[in-house]
């Protein structure tokens, strides 16, 4: 179907689907993009959001071979893992080499390079979307054949919930992150309930005390132990980590920040200071505030985020990672693209999180009029 004829019938959503299927690997793996040579790896985050989104979209068998794939990486890390989480427990020196990855080669392997690569967000997103698929998918129990890889992974993360490491952006590998602490207690949580784990939920109810003690008496939640910045990744402390409710006062102050500070031309930035590429709006951002818009219920805002997203779809039906950079802030964009090329043109993530506000809000929903080019 042309790409025009799918907006005007509202079928961007088999676009997008069709998108994230053509990026799956045969083992099961999602590319994070097929056009950004630095992407070509799956990431426990991007990949999860992906197996989410196509679990809201009917997908369960495609979502499934990706918990096989991590359930297989998690096998081959097995030794790795439990031997950070030994010497965590008897307070010894580790090794950063020696901690437990979360972007890998679509076969599974691990990476020999000097990219950030610890990201505890990862394993907490990878088990929340974990449990979504078992609930999704109509699975009433954990499969046995998953359950050493839960285990482990939860293990992990109860162990390592507090300290610091690289955030979602691949930045400030010496701070503690909110947004990962959210998907610390969102992964705790699933184990918990897959496992009968009480262990498990105690274990998140402390990470979410911490996440709450740290706001004290502030008027929103903080980037980081080290930085109060907005940063857009503290949306997901509601939607959909469910460490806070989406009313909380201070996640509402916290979501006020994010639109005063991050909007720019419709969509939505990362932080501040970003100038990755010129610090443009992404379209995950963007239909994070749109989840958060209708989780509360605010139809006419989240779909005025659908109709930003719409629009940035190429005439190949492309979703990149981010947009406006070059007219935000040229010459970091000129230094970045001088450096790698152009910014990623199809983000698997950016489909994913697209088919997600699209399922929050219904596929009946008509996209609002926006301005915007293809």
């Amino acid at each position: 179907m042309p790409l025009g004829q799918a907006r005007a019938s509202g079928d961007l959503e088999r676009v997008s689907t069709k998108a994230i299927l053509q990026c799956q690997s045969p083992g099961g793996a999602f590319v994070a993009s097929p056009d950004f040579p630095q992407y070509r790896y799956c990431w426990l985050r991007d990949g999860s959001f992906a197996a989410y989104a196509l679990d809201r979209a009917g997908e369960h068998q495609s979502s499934s071979a990706y918990h096989g794939w991590v359930d297989c990486v998690i096998g081959r890390m097995a030794n790795l893992i439990d031997r950070a989480v030994e010497k965590r427990r008897a307070n010894k020196v580790i090794d950063p080499g020696d901690l437990p990855p979360a972007r890998f080669a679509l076969d599974g392997s691990l990476l020999d390079d000097d990219w950030p690569n610890f990201q505890i967000d990862g394993y907490g997103t990878w088990l929340w979307s974990l449990r979504e698929h078992l609930q999704l998918s109509g699975l009433t129990d954990l499969p046995s054949s998953r359950r050493d890889a839960v285990e482990r992974a939860a293990r992990f993360l109860a162990t390592f919930a507090f300290d610091p490491c690289f955030d979602v952006w691949e930045m400030s590998g010496t701070a503690v992150h909110t947004s990962t602490l959210a998907s610390v207690y969102a992964g705790l949580t699933a184990a918990s309930a897959m496992l009968g784990d009480r262990g498990l939920a105690a274990r998140a109810e402390e990470v979410r005390a911490s996440v709450l003690a740290s706001a004290g008496s502030a008027v929103r939640f903080k980037k980081s132990s080290v930085s109060g910045e907005t940063d857009a990744s503290t949306l997901w402390l509601a939607s959909p980590f469910r460490l806070v409710e989406s009313r909380d006062p201070v996640f509402l102050a916290t979501v006020s920040a994010v639109e005063r500070d991050l909007f720019f031309e419709g969509g939505l930035r990362r932080f501040p200071g970003d100038t990755y590429f010129g610090g443009g709006a992404w379209p995950v951002l963007t239909a994070s505030l749109g989840w958060h818009y209708a989780s509360v219920g605010d139809r006419p805002r989240a779909l005025a985020c659908q109709s930003w997203i719409e629009a940035r779809f190429s005439a190949d039906g492309e979703l990149g990672e981010q947009f406006g950079g070059e007219l935000r802030d040229r010459p970091m964009y000129d230094q970045w693209a001088n450096h790698w090329g152009p910014p990623a043109r199809q983000l698997v993530w950016s489909h994913a999180m697209y088919l997600v506000l699209r399922a929050e809000l219904g596929s009946s929903s008509t996209p609002a009029a926006t301005a915007g080019t293809e």
